[in-house]
C-alpha cells in the first residue's frame, strides 16, 4: 500500500472527524449565544436566529427571578435572617450611635431606656418585617434586573461561570469525532 493511500484510508478519517467533533461542538456553543438578532436571506429567516440565550432572553429573566425570589431569597429567608444575633447586634450598635447624635438629649437617655427602645424596634421588626419584605417582590425585581442586561452582558456572564465546562464540551466533540473517524478506519479493515 502506498504512502498517499495509507493516509487516506487510515489517518485522515480520524483527523477529519476530529476537527468537524472540534469545529461543530465550537459552533453550537456559539450558536447558544449568537446571533443576538434574526439574520434572514432574501426575507426569509435563516433557522436557529437569534442564538438559543437571545431568543429565550425573557424566559430566562422569568426562570432566574422566580429561582431566586422563590427558593434563594424568599420572603421566609429574608426574615430569618433577621432573627440572627449577629443581624440584631448591629440593630441594637446602629441604634446607640443613633442616640449621640442627640447632642445634650443624649445625656438623658439611660441605658435602660436604649435596651427597651432596642427592644422594641427588633419586636416591631419581627411582627413588620415580613409585610415590608413582601412589597420589596425580589422575584419581579431580579427578573426586571436579567431582562435588563444587554445580551452581551448576559453572554459575559453566563460564559464567566461555564467557560471550563463549555470547552470541554468542544474537546469532547473532538475526542468523539476522533474515535468515530476510527471506526470508520476500522471498517476499511473489514
Amino acid at each position: 500500500m502506498d504512502p498517499g493511500s495509507f493516509i487516506i484510508k487510515f489517518v485522515l478519517p480520524p483527523v477529519l472527524g476530529a476537527v468537524i467533533g472540534l469545529f461543530t461542538n465550537y459552533l453550537a456553543i456559539k450558536m447558544l449565544f449568537r446571533p443576538f438578532k434574526p439574520k434572514y436571506i432574501f426575507g426569509i429567516r435563516i433557522p436557529f436566529t437569534p442564538g438559543v440565550i437571545p431568543k429565550e432572553h425573557q424566559k430566562l429573566a422569568e426562570k432566574i427571578g422566580a429561582t431566586v425570589g422563590d427558593h434563594l431569597l424568599s420572603n421566609e429567608s429574608l426574615h430569618e435572617l433577621f432573627k440572627k444575633e449577629a443581624v440584631r447586634k448591629k440593630i441594637s450598635e446602629a441604634l446607640d450611635n443613633m442616640y449621640g447624635q442627640f447632642g445634650m438629649l443624649s445625656a438623658f437617655i439611660t441605658a435602660d431606656i436604649r435596651k427597651m427602645i432596642s427592644e422594641k424596634v427588633i419586636e416591631m421588626m419581627d411582627s413588620e418585617l415580613p409585610a415590608v419584605i413582601s412589597e420589596l417582590d425580589i422575584k419581579a425585581t431580579v427578573e426586571e434586573k436579567v431582562k435588563d442586561f444587554s445580551l452581551e452582558k448576559l453572554e459575559t456572564l453566563i460564559l464567566s461561570v461555564t467557560k471550563t465546562q463549555l470547552a470541554y464540551v468542544t474537546y469532547f466533540g473532538g475526542v468523539l469525532g476522533f474515535v468515530i473517524g476510527c471506526a470508520q478506519f476500522l471498517t476499511y479493515l473489514i
